[in-house]
């Protein structure tokens, strides 16, 4: 059985991924591993590709298949070939990609980068779905946006409310690892969203470490147990070390990457920060995972388990 995912060095990909064919065939391959079925009859028996359509013509019902059909691919103008750069600089730029930078390494314009980066945004968006945090996870707030002038920051402020959830594994050595993440953007920070986010996205029986906030006390009625740590005198980072260091690498890459964001789009670019997180273990690999994700159909099913020990899809 060939392995799922492949390494992949830059000059791995200018050799083996240079043409529109080859990447053609290359994204087949990786989408049915055992061969495209007909999707009218399930045949696997094609006449050769269309000349000017990308269409294989099956020999048994006569049925055009397009092997992009149902993915962020399909009925675009852009290339294939410029769809595989694009994914292999996104995956492997660790501060992200903005549209400015990806318009100039295409040769695109700044909207068709732009409209790329999104689709590619919500692929990584559902793929992080199919995943629940479990074991023990910290929970808290970070806000994002610039703050109303002459006002505070933080709690009670008109900036946006991001709710963090960060998955961690207690070590025999006494220490605490870090595991993986989810974020979500709230309109205000009430019980309701919270408990709602925590049933889709955490693990029921899930330890949550919080400051104590009134809001989250309402999750031990919701199948979870709650450990709360209240801040009081104490610094925040020292109470939930986990959650804070992972604010803090967020708050990097909004400010470096994107200098600041809005709330119209942040929760795609907050997607795709997790997604990379998540994944930051395999990261010779992430090409062909992120080429996955991006080959998935938009099918809504259940929620595997993100198990804190071992490395996600």
């Amino acid at each position: 059985m060939s392995k799922k995912y492949h390494a992949r060095s830059l000059m791995d990909f200018l050799g083996e991924l240079s043409t529109e064919a080859v990447c053609e065939q290359y994204l087949m391959q990786m989408r049915w591993p055992d061969g495209m079925p007909c999707l009218q009859c399930g045949s696997k028996e094609f006449y050769p590709r269309l000349k000017h359509r990308r269409a294989y013509k099956c020999k048994a019902c006569g049925f055009f298949n397009r092997p992009t059909a149902g993915t962020i691919f399909h009925k675009t103008l852009t290339s294939l070939h410029q769809w595989f750069v694009a994914l292999f600089l996104i995956a492997n730029d660790k501060r992200g990609l903005s549209a400015l930078t990806l318009s100039k390494h295409l040769g695109v314009s700044y909207q068709t980068a732009w409209a790329m980066l999104q689709r590619v945004r919500h692929a990584m968006a559902k793929r992080n779905d199919q995943y629940q945090l479990i074991g023990y996870v910290e929970m808290d707030e970070m806000y994002i946006g610039a703050p109303t002038e002459g006002k505070k920051r933080g709690r009670g402020t008109e900036q946006t409310p991001v709710l963090v959830a960060v998955s961690f594994v207690p070590g025999s050595d006494g220490k605490e690892y870090i595991g993986f993440a989810k974020l979500k953007t709230l309109t205000v920070v009430k019980a309701t969203p919270i408990v709602n986010f925590a049933k889709r996205h955490v693990q029921k029986d899930t330890v949550i470490r919080t400051d104590g906030l009134s809001v989250y006390p309402p999750l031990e009625r919701h199948g979870f147990v709650h450990d709360r740590n209240p801040v009081k005198k104490r610094k925040a980072h020292l109470v939930l070390p986990h959650v804070h260091t992972y604010i803090s690498n967020l708050r990097s890459f909004v400010m470096g990457t994107h200098h600041g964001l809005d709330e119209t789009h942040l929760q795609q670019y907050l997607d795709e920060f997790c997604y990379r997180f998540n994944r930051r273990r395999c990261e010779e690999e992430m090409f062909d995972r992120l080429l996955l994700a991006c080959l998935e159909k938009e099918e809504t099913g259940k929620y595997p388990i993100l198990n804190t020990q071992c490395i996600i899809a």
